[in-house]
């Protein structure tokens, strides 16, 4: 595979274009536009999912008629995501009629099940069918406002199509900053820790070919963690790590790389079905280790950790580490709060903070962004710290509203 035909601010997602992002941003501000005399953000993203949903359940119906997209109920499990599979494996153990979807021959991570007689399709997670405010929780520069309104700490930031007004604004916030896409997940295009003009006019460049409209903000030093909601109930809290390793004394990097690779719970690169992946070696990673003057060969101290990537990225080999135990309990109710203020069942919210252990008030904190389809199987699948049966919980809540709808 050569791997300079694909984006490499991207990487490793497998990406050679934008313009499905381009497009995207256009229909949503579209539908948005179109709903915006209804007033309330909460209703009108109500509206738009709800059209949105009706569209999509009939379009998908037509094309499983003329065989376009066709449903399996014993699928290739090394085609899926394991984000997906979690879900499709619990819902076989409860003896659910449940079947992946592939288009055009490819699985999409969609999944149709029936339940009581009646059809449901989702994408990724169940949970999905419920909610309808994925396109506020998504659009980070809604979310900073809604959160930033109910003083829950921010990034200090704004979104912007523009990139003059774009510039004069961060020369006003001052660095360090962050350039990243309004809408977009795994570090696609972002650059943090921004120094100087150049690097951010830079930025600005790599996130416009990502999608037309971008946000810049304050870098905030610290932990990052995701805490993921689901029912408005259960919360779990897991530490993410760039890809590591920790000094022996004896072995060069390249060996310490080798073993942590060898754990049979890290998978390939681009293996589909596992959560944890091996450390990707790579240029990035040749660079990084370059400007900490060491090299692959390089023996470190023993007990010193030395980080090799730049994102936080399970694809690159990072860590996850289960914290929920330790979290405060301050912290728990920020994030719940969170959850409630979108009336959401399912949220996953990216928070920086230096320890959280501690309460978000006596630090700078910030909450960077929200997802509405978050990774879940991250909690279910940590490298350090006790597995959460999330897929079991899922399927609890889902069906239970189903049962009182």
């Amino acid at each position: 595979m050569v791997i300079n035909e694909y984006c490499k601010h991207c990487w490793p997602t497998k990406r050679k274009k934008h313009l499905v992002n381009h497009i995207n941003y256009y229909i949503d501000k579209s539908l948005w536009s179109f709903c915006v005399s209804l007033g309330e953000i909460a209703l009108r993203t109500k509206v738009v999912a709800t059209i949105a949903d009706l569209i999509t359940t009939q379009l998908v119906e037509l094309l499983a008629l003329i065989g376009i997209i066709k449903f399996q109920s014993n699928p290739d499990e090394t085609k899926l995501y394991n984000r997906g599979l979690i879900f499709f494996k619990e819902a076989k153990k409860r003896g659910l009629t449940i079947q992946s979807s592939k288009f055009l021959g490819k699985y999409n991570n969609s999944f149709k099940f029936i339940y009581k007689g009646k059809k449901y399709y989702y994408d990724s997670i169940p949970l999905t069918i419920l909610d309808k405010h994925a396109a506020t929780i998504n659009n980070k520069g809604e979310t900073k406002r809604l959160l930033k309104k109910y003083n829950i700490p921010v990034a200090e930031g704004k979104s912007f199509t523009n990139k003059i007004k774009a510039i004069q604004y961060a020369r006003n916030l001052g660095f360090p900053l962050v350039v990243k896409p309004n809408n977009g997940s795994l570090s696609h295009h972002v650059t943090c820790n921004i120094q100087s003009d150049g690097k951010l006019i830079e930025a600005i460049n790599i996130v416009k070919k990502f999608s037309p409209d971008f946000i810049v903000e304050k870098y905030i030093k610290g932990e990052l963690y995701r805490a993921t909601v689901i029912g408005k109930k259960h919360l779990y809290i897991c530490k993410k790590e760039k890809a590591n390793v920790i000094g022996d004394g004896l072995s060069t990097i390249k060996e310490l790389i080798t073993f942590k690779n060898s754990c049979q719970e890290r998978g390939k690169t681009h293996k589909m079905n596992t959560t944890l992946h091996e450390i990707l070696i790579d240029e990035v990673l040749k660079t990084n280790l370059k400007n900490q003057n060491l090299d692959l060969q390089s023996i470190i101290a023993k007990n010193k950790k030395i980080y090799l990537q730049n994102k936080y990225i399970l694809a690159h080999g990072c860590d996850i580490i289960n914290c929920g135990e330790q979290a405060h309990t301050q912290n728990k109710r920020l994030f719940f709060k969170i959850a409630n203020l979108f009336d959401t069942n399912l949220i996953g919210i990216d928070f920086i903070s230096p320890n959280i252990k501690t309460p978000y008030y006596q630090h700078k904190v910030a909450v960077l962004e929200a997802n509405s389809l978050p990774y879940l199987d991250m909690h279910q699948y940590p490298s350090h710290g006790k597995p959460e049966q999330i897929a079991r919980a899922v399927w609890d809540i889902t069906l239970d509203h189903l049962d009182k709808k």
